[in-house]
């Protein structure tokens, strides 16, 4: 079972990495959207975080679990999927899969997906703790004079083989393969850690692919 859920594991992450090159561009004005693997183990009582969704417990049939305020009976391989909008500028949803339960708890594996409006990054430390939390493998075009989509950071355009970047503290400059780290709140219910790699350096773009770390409070 165990190398069953990590062969599910690996293929979600390439299936969202491979995925992740449409987000170049991305940082033109618009939500910010994150989505990456998710497993959740649900004890009984417990609800998929922000939504009605509750597993029951095990019934002669299956697992039982409300969805929508019902309850169906679910078994593994079948699907638990749900989406909640805690705030009026954010929209979560689960994507997920059912591999087992017993007495005690259910559990499931898939995607979450974070969509939020009105970003507004400031750089912070992460919460203690939160309801809900995933990576996202993420890629973006900046052009120069641009922020890093869900971060403060501006990239001020090329000197020499650097990039030279405002909005992080100390040392501005970034060759081609160093590390650009950021921490920070963009949304009442939403803190990120991003650790990115710069891709590329152009006069006018600068590309860096990497993962954002979704933190989710409040739900």
């Amino acid at each position: 079972m165990k190398r069953s859920i990590r062969s599910i594991w690996g293929i979600l992450l390439l299936s969202l990495l491979a995925g992740s090159a449409c987000l170049l561009g991305s940082s033109r004005p618009g939500p910010l959207v994150y989505e990456g693997p998710y497993r959740v183990d649900l004890a009984v009582g417990e609800g998929l975080p922000g939504t009605d969704v509750r597993y029951l417990g095990v019934g002669p049939q299956g697992a039982r679990v409300r969805l929508e305020g019902q309850e169906t009976i679910r078994l593994a391989g079948d699907s638990l999927e749900a989406e909640a909008q805690p705030h009026p500028t954010l929209t979560v949803r689960y994507t997920l899969r059912i591999y087992s339960y017993d007495e005690r708890a259910l559990h499931a594996i898939g995607t979450a997906r974070v969509e939020i409006q009105e970003a507004q990054p400031r750089m912070g430390p992460l919460p203690e703790k939160a309801a809900v939390r995933f990576t996202a493998p993420v890629t973006y075009r900046v052009p120069r004079d641009g922020v890093i989509p869900g971060t403060s950071i501006v990239y001020r355009g090329k000197e020499d083989d650097r990039a030279r970047l405002e909005g992080l503290p100390g040392y501005p400059y970034r060759k081609i393969g160093d590390s650009i780290l950021w921490t920070g709140q963009v949304h009442p219910m939403v803190h990120l850690n991003a650790t990115f790699r710069v891709v590329l350096i152009e006069d006018s773009w600068l590309t860096v692919a990497g993962t954002v770390e979704v933190w989710l409070s409040g739900l």
